[in-house]
Formats: C-alpha cells, structure tokens, sequence
C-alpha cells in the first residue's frame, strides 16, 4: 500500500511540476513576513451524500468524484509545510475564515452571489464599482485583507522581512539582550 501510495504521490509531483512555478515553502517565508492561508474544513467538504435508506442522497457518484479530487489535493501538506519552514524564519503563518472570499469586492466591500460570474471572472455587481478582475486574483485580496495589516514592534508594515530586528546569535538562535 505505501509504495502506490508514494506512487501516487510522485505522478501528483510530476504532473504540478511543470504547471506551477517552483515556490518553496521555504523561498515563501524567507522573502514575507506572513503568510494566510485559508482555513478550509477539509473533512466537512468532503462528507458523504450517500443519505440513509429513508432518504437516499442524490448525485452521490458526482459528490464521491469531488471528495476524491479535493482530498487528492494534499491540502494538509500545502497548510504543513510553510508552517514548519516558518518556524525556522520568523514568519507568521496565520489561517482566516474562508466565507465570503470569493463574493466580496475587493474594492467596494460589496458582497453577493451573483459578483463571480464564472470560474475566472469576477465583476462588482454595485451601482457606484463595478470592478472586474479574475476571480482569484479578487479572493486572494480579500484574503490579505481579511488577515489585517497587524504592525509589529518594529513599525514595519508586515509585507516582508524586518530589517529593523536585531540580529540572531548563530550558536543559541536568540536575540542578544
């Protein structure tokens, strides 16, 4: 079971690799200050629509196709590992609540429904906006916004490393005091 499990795992490797751009977790935390995550429920996602035998669910084979290709996504792995690389950096890591990302203006504020037209488009159905973009691209503004713009002891606004920290002693990996 492991070794197809590992081969699965390697196909899945192989098949992003020349899709996405190489960005490690560890290149991630290095060049930000913080990193959010959306704070998907994976395990209610994914419940069964089989129903009970009064009521028995409907479209179960499609539901049991879209668990499959959601849990095959490695979610827990993609929430793992710039949390371990951080620990390592100083960088924050930090998970919002996922509700509303996707219908909200990133502009106005504006939230509804009928704002994402499609898989890739978004356009702000208010009066005095109508902001277009793609969909992701307005989902992951809401999501930096949703995390606040927290500003830490050193006054930088949190958008990369501090320069204004002091330097870590190589032998206890702790601020001189």
């Amino acid at each position: 079971m492991h070794k197809i499990t590992a081969r699965i795992s390697g196909r899945r490797a192989r098949a992003c690799a020349h899709r996405l751009p190489p960005l490690s977790p560890a290149t991630l935390t290095t060049k930000n200050a913080l990193v959010v995550l959306e704070d998907l429920k994976t395990h209610t996602m994914t419940a069964s629509a089989s129903g009970t035998r009064a009521k028995p669910g409907s479209r179960v084979a499609q539901k049991q196709n879209l668990n499959r290709a959601i849990l095959n996504k490695g979610r827990r792995r993609l929430e793992l590992a710039p949390t371990n690389a951080a620990r390592y950096t100083g960088t924050r890591v930090m998970k919002v609540n996922p509700a509303y990302t996707s219908q909200q203006c990133s502009t106005c504020g504006f939230v509804t429904e009928t704002n994402r037209e499609s898989q890739a488009v978004y356009r702000c159905k208010a009066a005095d906006c109508r902001h277009t973009t793609h969909a992701d691209v307005n989902a992951a503004i809401n999501i930096k916004h949703t995390a606040g713009h927290t500003v830490p002891a050193c006054r930088d606004l949190g958008n990369s490393r501090s320069l204004k920290q002091q330097p870590e002693s190589r032998a206890t990996r702790r601020t001189p005091s």
